[in-house]
């Protein structure tokens, strides 16, 4: 916008150049009806310099011919953003919240020391134990996660080992367990005497519900039928214990349900410059009166929420600002799909950071002209949202997952009072100018911009950049006037577009000083007025003018 704006001054200025250079322009074109002759002096030389027509959406993207390398953006209605997109800002995967470690092996050995030296063999020599299976999860500090329900492939891998002297068959059973829909009951056979045989217990589809009350041990029960076989002695004798080690091992679950307790995830942090090039060039005060930060949220982790993060921005000059937002409990899926229980449904959502839950104002205003940096993390299970229970367990899935992506919409609308733009003309060759008696430069201006510009110093500086003079002015384009009530607030008033002729005329020393001119160095102020209302600035407004250069030139010389 304003960087764009800027880029007008050397036109407005070209008039003092243009005594010393040929002007091309086709004469049937040129409005001369429009040059000045209302000076003080008689001129002898009036060259036209240009003329033109800009619209402001030419002025922001004109060498911006990709749409995708535009800052600046037209809206349905016509009104001008600054929009920036950043994908992935904040993410996080189902192993931050759920993960399931290697599990530790599990010693559940059964006494067999009644049968000692020996007994007769009865067929009522069997048994039965149930134990406990506790479920590892590998989340920092294991901070109290229950689980209710799990659907998950895994394997059990058994070594047992029969100290009897008659051969023994084991059969295992996992009574709130099921296998691809099937009661999971497997029998394996060990010999007499024999020691570290490995069975293998592959359960896919496995779906276990764990014991209650629910604890954070999440243990599951695991029973073992042991049926003692008769042999050729009819005396059955022990040597030990019945040897029965577990190890839950591979275990990729599919979906989970239950409390996964207060976990605080740190999001990456990381940083972004949007890319706004006339940041760079402005100083002064500014408020756009309608900034934004959209959070874009694809979640399929069925958690409650709350996002704990802000973004920082810093000017070139070092300076900073927070955005210090407000803590948002976003929505979150809360039901497994009836059509897949193995899937979420994903909830999409977008969180909006506005001048009433944040500092983004000030954020805008700093501006952000070196880059903005984002950090936080995400609380899981938050204080205020609903508890989970077994009836409204925390759901997740091996794919959920949360992206966020970042969009800052900054409509151009706005006030500003003593925003100074700085501008070089480079390379002058100014030789001729002790033939000048007099200059002024004419610019005959249609305003349609809500925006006063005035051009407060015009350095002359040598190749050194020594200033050797200066120009004063204040006032070259006056702004259109905007609607300070109703349905058009903010926008240009179009019976307030009036021409203006406007007149700067150099003085001697500065005409002698030309010759000396090597640079010119260009102080303009931007300001607002309409009584604090901010102007909204549309694409379709338009600047139009003529500019001439006057000169009475020594004829004898």
């Amino acid at each position: 916008m304003i960087l764009k704006l800027r880029s007008l001054i050397p036109f407005l200025l070209a008039g003092i150049l243009a005594i010393s250079m040929q002007s091309c322009f086709n004469g049937d074109d040129y409005d001369f009806d429009k040059l000045s002759d209302k000076i003080d002096w008689t001129p002898n030389m009036i060259v036209p310099v240009g003329y033109g027509t800009y619209s402001l959406w030419y002025l922001l993207n004109q060498h911006e011919a990709n749409p995708a390398d535009q800052t600046i953006t037209l809206d349905a209605e016509g009104m001008l953003h600054i929009k920036y997109m950043e994908e992935d800002i904040f993410s996080y995967n189902i192993d931050e919240v759920l993960n399931f470690p290697n599990q530790d092996a599990i010693d559940l050995s059964y006494s067999l020391s009644s049968f000692g030296i020996g007994v007769p063999y009865s067929p009522l020599l069997t048994y039965s134990k149930t134990d406990q299976i506790q479920i590892i999860t590998g989340n920092t500090g294991n901070i109290g996660i229950k689980l209710y329900e799990l659907d998950l492939n895994a394997d059990i891998r058994f070594v047992l080992s029969n100290p009897l002297n008659t051969t023994v068959e084991l059969s295992v059973s996992i009574p709130n367990g099921t296998a691809g829909g099937n009661l999971i009951n497997e029998t394996y056979t060990l010999t007499p005497y024999e020691t570290d045989h490995i069975e293998t217990l592959n359960l896919a589809n496995l779906n276990l519900t764990f014991n209650t009350p629910f604890t954070t041990n999440n243990d599951i029960d695991i029973t073992f039928d042991i049926d003692i076989k008769d042999n050729a002695s009819h005396i059955i004798s022990s040597t030990g214990d019945l040897g029965i080690n577990l190890t839950v091992q591979n275990i990729n679950f599919q979906l989970a349900k239950g409390d996964f307790g207060n976990q605080i995830i740190t999001l990456d942090a990381g940083n972004f410059d949007m890319n706004v090039d006339f940041w760079d060039d402005i100083e002064g005060d500014y408020q756009f009166a309608d900034p934004r930060i959209n959070l874009i949220m694809e979640n399929s982790v069925g958690v409650p929420f709350q996002i704990n993060a802000d973004i920082t921005g810093y000017a070139s000059d070092g300076s900073s600002a927070a955005l210090n937002p407000d803590a948002l409990q976003p929505a979150y899926p809360d039901k497994v799909s009836a059509t897949n229980p193995l899937t979420i449904d994903a909830i999409s959502e977008t969180i909006t950071y506005d001048k009433n839950n944040s500092n983004i104002v000030d954020l805008m205003a700093l501006p952000p002209s070196d880059r903005l940096e984002y950090f936080g993390n995400i609380a899981l299970n938050p204080a205020g949202a609903i508890a989970p229970t077994p009836t409204t367990p925390n759901i997740i899935s091996n794919s959920s997952a949360i992206n966020v992506d970042i969009e800052i919409d900054v409509p151009l609308d706005f006030t500003a009072t003593n925003l100074m733009l700085r501008d070089t003309v480079n390379d002058i060759d100014i030789s001729d100018a002790d033939k000048i008696m007099n200059a002024a430069v004419v610019i005959v201006t249609e305003n349609g911009y809500p925006l006063d510009v005035t051009i407060d110093k015009i350095y002359f500086t040598d190749a050194a950049y020594h200033v050797i003079d200066s120009i004063s002015d204040n006032q070259v384009i006056e702004a259109a006037s905007v609607f300070t009530s109703g349905a058009n607030i903010g926008e240009v008033d179009p019976a307030s577009v009036k021409e203006v002729e406007h007149k700067i005329q150099l003085n001697q020393s500065q005409i002698k000083n030309l010759n000396q001119t090597k640079n010119l160095i260009i102080n303009a102020g931007v300001s607002t007025e309409n009584d604090g209302v901010p102007v909204k600035l549309k694409g379709d407004y338009e600047l139009k003018f003529t500019l001439s250069v006057q000169a009475q030139i020594d004829l004898n010389n």
